[in-house]
Protein backbone atom coordinates (compact mmCIF):
# COMPACT_ATOMS: atom_id res chain seq x y z
CA UNK A 1 0.00 0.00 0.00
CA UNK A 2 1.40 3.86 -0.75
CA UNK A 3 2.88 4.77 2.40
CA UNK A 4 4.68 8.25 3.50
CA UNK A 5 6.74 8.43 6.39
CA UNK A 6 9.16 11.63 7.04
CA UNK A 7 12.39 10.47 8.91
CA UNK A 8 14.93 12.69 10.38
CA UNK A 9 18.43 12.10 10.67
CA UNK A 10 22.26 13.06 9.63
CA UNK A 11 23.37 12.99 5.68
CA UNK A 12 25.65 9.73 6.29
CA UNK A 13 22.50 7.51 7.59
CA UNK A 14 19.82 9.27 4.53
CA UNK A 15 22.86 8.43 2.12
CA UNK A 16 23.30 4.84 3.70
CA UNK A 17 19.53 4.39 3.04
CA UNK A 18 19.22 5.14 -0.30
CA UNK A 19 22.07 2.72 -1.27
CA UNK A 20 20.23 0.01 0.57
CA UNK A 21 17.31 0.94 -1.72
CA UNK A 22 19.13 0.48 -5.11
CA UNK A 23 20.48 -2.61 -3.93
CA UNK A 24 17.18 -4.05 -2.81
CA UNK A 25 15.55 -2.69 -5.82
CA UNK A 26 18.26 -3.10 -8.62
CA UNK A 27 16.47 -5.03 -10.73
CA UNK A 28 13.07 -3.63 -10.23
CA UNK A 29 11.94 -1.67 -13.95
CA UNK A 30 9.69 0.71 -12.10
CA UNK A 31 10.98 1.44 -8.48
CA UNK A 32 8.55 0.70 -5.73
CA UNK A 33 9.93 4.08 -3.99
CA UNK A 34 10.59 7.09 -3.85
CA UNK A 35 12.67 9.66 -1.62
CA UNK A 36 12.65 13.64 -1.07
CA UNK A 37 15.90 15.61 -1.07
CA UNK A 38 16.85 16.08 2.47
CA UNK A 39 16.05 19.57 4.40
CA UNK A 40 18.30 20.98 6.89
CA UNK A 41 16.53 21.59 9.51
CA UNK A 42 17.39 24.23 12.95
CA UNK A 43 18.63 20.68 14.59
CA UNK A 44 20.74 20.16 12.05
CA UNK A 45 19.82 17.05 10.62
CA UNK A 46 18.24 16.37 7.69
CA UNK A 47 14.12 15.87 7.40
CA UNK A 48 13.07 13.30 4.12
CA UNK A 49 10.21 11.95 3.01
CA UNK A 50 9.94 8.75 2.19
CA UNK A 51 7.46 6.89 0.19
CA UNK A 52 6.50 3.16 -0.26
CA UNK A 53 4.93 2.10 -2.90
CA UNK A 54 5.28 -1.89 -2.34
CA UNK A 55 4.23 -2.41 1.42
CA UNK A 56 7.62 -3.67 3.43
CA UNK A 57 10.04 -1.77 0.71
CA UNK A 58 11.88 0.19 3.36
CA UNK A 59 9.85 0.41 6.12
CA UNK A 60 11.60 -2.38 8.05
CA UNK A 61 15.19 -0.73 7.53
CA UNK A 62 13.66 2.70 8.74
CA UNK A 63 12.33 0.72 11.48
CA UNK A 64 15.18 -0.98 12.40
CA UNK A 65 17.80 2.93 12.04
CA UNK A 66 15.00 3.78 14.87
CA UNK A 67 15.43 1.44 17.22
CA UNK A 68 19.16 2.17 17.19
CA UNK A 69 18.90 5.95 17.64
CA UNK A 70 19.66 7.27 14.21
CA UNK A 71 17.06 8.15 13.02
CA UNK A 72 13.33 9.60 13.95
CA UNK A 73 10.06 9.46 12.44
CA UNK A 74 7.90 12.34 12.57
CA UNK A 75 4.38 12.40 14.32
CA UNK A 76 1.27 10.91 12.46
CA UNK A 77 0.15 14.51 13.13
CA UNK A 78 2.61 15.76 10.03
CA UNK A 79 0.67 16.79 6.62
CA UNK A 80 3.00 14.36 5.10
CA UNK A 81 2.61 11.45 6.95
CA UNK A 82 0.24 9.37 5.19
CA UNK A 83 -0.79 6.00 3.98
CA UNK A 84 -3.51 4.57 2.13
CA UNK A 85 -4.41 1.44 0.10
CA UNK A 86 -4.70 1.36 -3.36
CA UNK A 87 -8.22 0.90 -2.83
CA UNK A 88 -8.98 3.93 -0.99
CA UNK A 89 -7.06 5.88 -2.82
CA UNK A 90 -9.86 5.01 -5.92
CA UNK A 91 -13.13 4.78 -3.36
CA UNK A 92 -12.09 8.18 -1.66
CA UNK A 93 -11.56 9.85 -5.16
CA UNK A 94 -13.56 13.14 -5.58
CA UNK A 95 -16.11 11.65 -8.47
CA UNK A 96 -17.68 15.79 -9.08
CA UNK A 97 -14.46 18.18 -9.19
CA UNK A 98 -13.47 18.51 -12.75
CA UNK A 99 -10.04 21.00 -11.29
CA UNK A 100 -7.40 20.47 -10.04
CA UNK A 101 -3.95 21.65 -9.62
CA UNK A 102 -0.77 19.76 -9.66
CA UNK A 103 2.34 21.76 -7.53
CA UNK A 104 5.62 19.95 -8.90
CA UNK A 105 7.77 20.98 -5.69
CA UNK A 106 10.67 19.58 -7.00
CA UNK A 107 11.82 19.79 -10.59
CA UNK A 108 10.26 17.31 -12.89
CA UNK A 109 12.05 15.82 -16.34
CA UNK A 110 10.36 13.28 -18.42
CA UNK A 111 11.10 10.83 -21.12
CA UNK A 112 8.59 11.45 -23.79
CA UNK A 113 8.45 8.73 -26.55
CA UNK A 114 12.71 8.23 -25.82
CA UNK A 115 13.24 12.32 -25.37
CA UNK A 116 14.21 13.70 -21.94
CA UNK A 117 12.13 16.61 -21.79
CA UNK A 118 12.41 19.67 -19.08
CA UNK A 119 8.52 20.59 -19.25
CA UNK A 120 5.29 19.30 -17.58
CA UNK A 121 3.86 17.08 -20.56
CA UNK A 122 0.33 16.29 -18.60
CA UNK A 123 0.03 12.98 -21.07
CA UNK A 124 3.51 11.64 -20.12
CA UNK A 125 2.97 12.66 -16.63
CA UNK A 126 -0.37 10.56 -16.44
CA UNK A 127 0.90 7.79 -18.20
CA UNK A 128 4.07 7.56 -15.39
CA UNK A 129 0.62 7.35 -13.01
CA UNK A 130 -0.85 4.96 -14.60
CA UNK A 131 2.46 2.22 -14.99
CA UNK A 132 3.66 2.60 -10.94
CA UNK A 133 -0.31 2.21 -9.96
CA UNK A 134 -0.26 -0.99 -12.17
CA UNK A 135 3.32 -1.96 -11.18
CA UNK A 136 2.04 -2.17 -7.36
CA UNK A 137 -1.48 -2.57 -7.05
CA UNK A 138 -4.08 -5.37 -7.98
CA UNK A 139 -6.66 -2.59 -7.87
CA UNK A 140 -8.18 -2.55 -11.90
CA UNK A 141 -8.33 0.85 -13.01
CA UNK A 142 -9.38 -0.35 -17.21
CA UNK A 143 -9.91 3.08 -19.20
CA UNK A 144 -7.06 4.74 -17.67
CA UNK A 145 -6.03 5.73 -21.44
CA UNK A 146 -9.04 6.89 -22.29
CA UNK A 147 -9.25 10.02 -19.77
CA UNK A 148 -5.56 11.40 -21.31
CA UNK A 149 -7.83 12.31 -23.92
CA UNK A 150 -10.04 14.80 -21.60
CA UNK A 151 -7.38 16.41 -19.74
CA UNK A 152 -6.54 19.99 -20.24
CA UNK A 153 -4.21 22.47 -19.18
CA UNK A 154 -6.09 25.76 -18.12
CA UNK A 155 -3.27 27.50 -16.72
CA UNK A 156 0.38 27.23 -15.32
CA UNK A 157 3.57 29.02 -14.11
CA UNK A 158 6.95 26.81 -14.71
CA UNK A 159 10.11 27.52 -14.25
CA UNK A 160 13.52 25.80 -15.45
CA UNK A 161 15.92 25.29 -13.27
CA UNK A 162 18.91 23.26 -13.05
CA UNK A 163 18.99 19.76 -11.39
CA UNK A 164 21.90 17.17 -11.53
CA UNK A 165 20.19 15.64 -14.44
CA UNK A 166 19.96 18.34 -16.61
CA UNK A 167 17.30 21.67 -16.69
CA UNK A 168 13.90 20.45 -15.09
CA UNK A 169 10.59 22.18 -14.67
CA UNK A 170 9.06 23.15 -11.26
CA UNK A 171 5.97 25.26 -10.67
CA UNK A 172 2.26 24.68 -10.74
CA UNK A 173 -0.02 23.10 -13.36
CA UNK A 174 -3.88 24.00 -13.15
CA UNK A 175 -5.59 21.09 -15.06
CA UNK A 176 -9.26 20.50 -16.35
CA UNK A 177 -11.05 17.51 -17.31
CA UNK A 178 -13.64 18.40 -20.21
CA UNK A 179 -17.50 18.64 -19.65
CA UNK A 180 -19.48 15.90 -19.77
CA UNK A 181 -17.61 12.90 -18.53
CA UNK A 182 -18.68 10.46 -16.17
CA UNK A 183 -18.38 10.26 -12.38
CA UNK A 184 -16.27 7.28 -12.45
CA UNK A 185 -13.64 9.37 -15.45
CA UNK A 186 -13.57 12.18 -12.70
CA UNK A 187 -12.73 9.78 -9.92
CA UNK A 188 -10.40 8.34 -11.58
CA UNK A 189 -8.46 11.71 -12.67
CA UNK A 190 -8.87 12.63 -8.81
CA UNK A 191 -7.42 9.04 -7.92
CA UNK A 192 -4.40 9.45 -10.22
CA UNK A 193 -4.10 12.86 -8.73
CA UNK A 194 -4.26 11.74 -4.97
CA UNK A 195 -1.81 8.97 -5.85
CA UNK A 196 0.82 11.19 -7.06
CA UNK A 197 1.43 12.66 -3.76
CA UNK A 198 3.05 9.27 -3.19
CA UNK A 199 4.74 7.87 -6.91
CA UNK A 200 6.19 11.22 -8.09
CA UNK A 201 6.23 12.96 -11.08
CA UNK A 202 8.76 12.38 -14.21
CA UNK A 203 11.97 10.64 -14.03
CA UNK A 204 14.43 10.03 -10.92
CA UNK A 205 11.71 10.36 -8.47
CA UNK A 206 13.73 7.73 -6.42
CA UNK A 207 16.43 10.74 -6.26
CA UNK A 208 14.34 13.58 -4.90
CA UNK A 209 12.96 14.73 -8.33
CA UNK A 210 9.30 15.24 -8.79
CA UNK A 211 7.98 15.62 -5.60
CA UNK A 212 4.09 16.48 -6.50
CA UNK A 213 0.85 17.58 -4.54
CA UNK A 214 -2.50 18.84 -4.76
CA UNK A 215 -3.01 22.32 -3.76
CA UNK A 216 -6.02 23.44 -2.62
CA UNK A 217 -5.69 26.24 -5.43
CA UNK A 218 -3.73 29.23 -6.81
CA UNK A 219 -3.20 32.61 -6.39
CA UNK A 220 -1.08 35.36 -7.57
CA UNK A 221 1.52 34.68 -5.83
CA UNK A 222 1.75 30.93 -7.14
CA UNK A 223 0.81 27.71 -5.64
CA UNK A 224 -1.95 27.39 -3.02
CA UNK A 225 -1.79 25.62 0.34
CA UNK A 226 -1.32 21.82 0.01
CA UNK A 227 -5.01 20.55 -0.39
CA UNK A 228 -6.27 18.07 2.69
CA UNK A 229 -8.20 15.38 1.30
CA UNK A 230 -11.29 13.76 3.34
CA UNK A 231 -11.73 10.35 3.31
CA UNK A 232 -15.14 9.29 2.33
CA UNK A 233 -17.31 6.20 1.65
CA UNK A 234 -16.96 5.07 -2.68
CA UNK A 235 -16.76 2.72 -4.72
CA UNK A 236 -14.31 0.94 -6.58
CA UNK A 237 -13.50 2.61 -9.97
CA UNK A 238 -14.02 0.02 -12.94
CA UNK A 239 -14.29 1.84 -16.26
CA UNK A 240 -15.43 0.24 -19.25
Amino acid sequence: MPRSVVVYTDAATLSGLKDFARRECADCPTKPYTFSFGQKTEAGNLRARICELREGVLLPAIDELVKRGIAVLAAPQDRDVRVRTYGELMDEADRRTRLATLQFATPIILDVSGEVVPFPVISAIFRGYVERWKAFSNVDISGSAEILRYIRVADFKISCVSTPYGPGAQGWVRLEMEKGRTEEEIALFNGLIDFAFFCGSGLHADEGLGQTRRTAGVGQGGAGQPEERRTRPGRRIILP
